[in-house]
C-alpha cells in the first residue's frame, strides 16, 4: 500500500472481503509443477481492462497471488487458481494476456473476465480517495502531447494561409470560357471572379478560427508542462491552484518577473484575439461584452447591446476573420511563442519539446532544475537518460 495512505484501517480489511466475495472460486493458491500447465493464451480486450494495473493490484497486492516481474517483453505476471485450475494473467508488450491449460474449465473465460470486470469496479473505488490525496501532494504525471497540440494548430494555419493567398490571387480564365463581351459576359465574369474570392476568404476564415482555438488549446497544455520543467518548488495544493488560474495568470506566472512594455502588449494582444475571436466561435457566439445581443430602442429599431464596440466584434465585417485579422493572429503567436521558448524558459521548453511527460512531486521538480541549471550539457545528459528509460518501458526490453 502506498505510503500516507488516506484510508482509514478498517477500510483495507473491508475492501480485501469485497474482493474476496466478487472473485469467489480464486485462489493465490500455486504449485511450481502448474507451470507446464499454462500453454493457452487468451488475449483480454482493452476495453474491459483499460488499465491492466489495477488487476495487479487487487490479485498481488491485496489477495497476495504469487507474481513475477519484469521479462522480455513482460512488464509483470500474476499466478494463481480459479476453479481449482492454474491460471496466470501477465502483461505484455502487446496487451494483457490470460494463461490457461487447453481444454474444457470449471469456470468459462466469459464468468473469470466479468468477475475479474467486477473485482477491478470495487478497486477503483478503493483507490479513488488516493488519487484525489496524491493530486493533492503533486505526485502526478501529465502526458506530453506538446507535439499533437502545435501540429493541430499549424495545420489549420496551413490551411488558412493557402485560402487567403488563393482568395488574394488573380482569378485565371479557364481555356475556351469566353472572355466577357458585352454586358452579359462581363455580369457573368465579374460574377465568377467574385464567388471565387468569397469562397476563398470563407474557407480562410473557418481555417482561421479553427486555428485560434487550437492554438489557445495548445497554450493551455503548454503552460502546464513548463510549470514543471521551470523546476520551482511547489506547495502543497499548488497544482490544482495553477491549474484552475486563468490563461493569463499562468502566462503571467511563467513569464514572472518585471514585463517589459513589449510583453504587456504581446500579452493583451493575445487577450484581444481570445475576445474576439476565439470565445465568441467556442461559447456558442456569445461575446463578453454582450456584442452578440441586440436591444429593441423605440423610433430606433434593434441595435447592438455593446454599441459602439460593435465594430470591434467578430461579426462586425461579412467575414469575421480576414486575411489581414489572420496575420495579426499569426504575428501574435508567433511572439508569444518566443517569449516561452527564450531567455530563462530556453532550458524548460528543451525539455518539453522532447516530449518529456512531466512531474510535479518536490524531488522530480529539483531534478529538472538542477538538470536546467547545469546548463546545455546537463539538459542533454537528463533527456538521454529519460529517453533510454522511455524506450525500455514502451518496448519492454528488460
Amino acid at each position: 500500500m502506498a505510503n500516507d495512505n488516506p484510508h482509514s484501517d478498517d477500510d483495507i480489511p473491508a475492501f480485501k472481503e469485497q474482493l474476496q466475495r466478487c472473485l469467489e472460486g480464486f485462489s493465490s493458491k500455486w504449485l511450481d509443477a502448474c507451470d507446464h500447465d499454462l500453454m493457452h493464451p487468451t488475449r483480454l480486450a482493452r476495453k474491459d481492462f483499460p488499465v491492466p494495473e489495477l488487476l495487479l493490484f487487487a490479485l498481488r497486492n491485496v489477495l497476495g497471488w504469487r507474481w513475477l516481474g519484469h521479462r522480455e517483453k513482460v512488464r509483470w505476471t500474476v499466478l494463481g487458481h480459479v476453479g481449482g485450475e492454474p491460471i496466470a494473467f501477465e502483461l505484455q508488450k502487446f496487451g494483457l494476456r490470460m494463461l490457461r491449460p487447453a481444454g474444457e474449465h470449471a469456470f468459462d473465460d466469459e464468468r473469470v473476465i466479468g468477475q475479474l470486470r467486477g473485482a477491478i469496479q470495487i478497486t477503483e473505488k478503493f483507490l479513488k480517495p488516493l488519487t484525489e490525496h496524491q493530486i493533492h501532494r503533486g505526485e502526478l504525471v501529465i502526458a506530453n502531447r506538446h507535439g499533437e497540440f502545435s501540429s493541430r494548430y499549424l495545420f489549420f494555419r496551413e490551411k488558412a494561409d493557402a485560402a487567403f493567398r488563393q482568395a488574394n490571387r488573380k482569378r485565371r480564365r479557364k481555356k475556351g470560357q469566353p472572355e466577357g463581351n458585352g454586358i452579359e459576359g462581363l455580369g457573368s465574369l465579374l460574377s465568377a471572379v467574385l464567388n471565387h474570392g468569397m469562397r476563398q476568404k470563407q474557407e480562410g476564415f473557418f481555417y482561421s478560427v479553427a486555428m485560434v482555438d487550437c492554438y489557445f488549446s495548445a497554450i493551455e497544455h503548454r503552460l502546464a508542462l513548463l510549470r514543471a520543467f521551470t523546476g520551482r518548488s511547489m506547495e502543497e495544493g499548488g497544482f490544482r491552484e495553477f491549474i484552475s488560474m486563468s490563461w493569463d495568470k499562468k502566462l503571467a506566472e511563467i513569464l514572472g518577473g518585471k514585463q517589459s512594455n513589449k510583453i504587456r502588449e504581446t500579452i493583451r494582444d493575445l487577450r484581444r484575439i481570445k475576445e474576439r475571436i476565439r470565445n465568441p466561435f467556442a461559447h456558442g457566439g456569445f461575446e463578453n461584452d454582450k456584442g452578440s445581443l441586440q436591444i429593441y430602442i423605440p423610433t430606433l429599431g434593434m441595435l447592438p447591446a455593446n454599441f459602439t464596440k460593435y465594430g470591434e466584434s467578430a461579426r462586425f465585417s461579412l467575414f469575421p476573420v480576414e486575411d489581414q485579422d489572420h496575420t495579426e493572429c499569426c504575428n501574435t503567436f508567433d511572439e508569444v511563442d518566443k517569449l516561452l521558448s527564450s531567455d530563462h524558459l530556453a532550458g524548460p521548453h528543451r525539455i518539453l519539446e522532447a516530449g518529456v511527460d512531466p512531474c510535479y512531486d518536490p524531488e522530480s521538480l529539483a531534478m529538472y532544475l538542477r538538470a536546467i541549471s547545469e546548463g546545455d550539457d546537463g539538459i542533454e545528459a537528463f533527456l538521454d537518460h529519460w529517453s533510454r528509460i522511455y524506450e525500455r518501458e514502451v518496448n519492454m526490453d528488460y
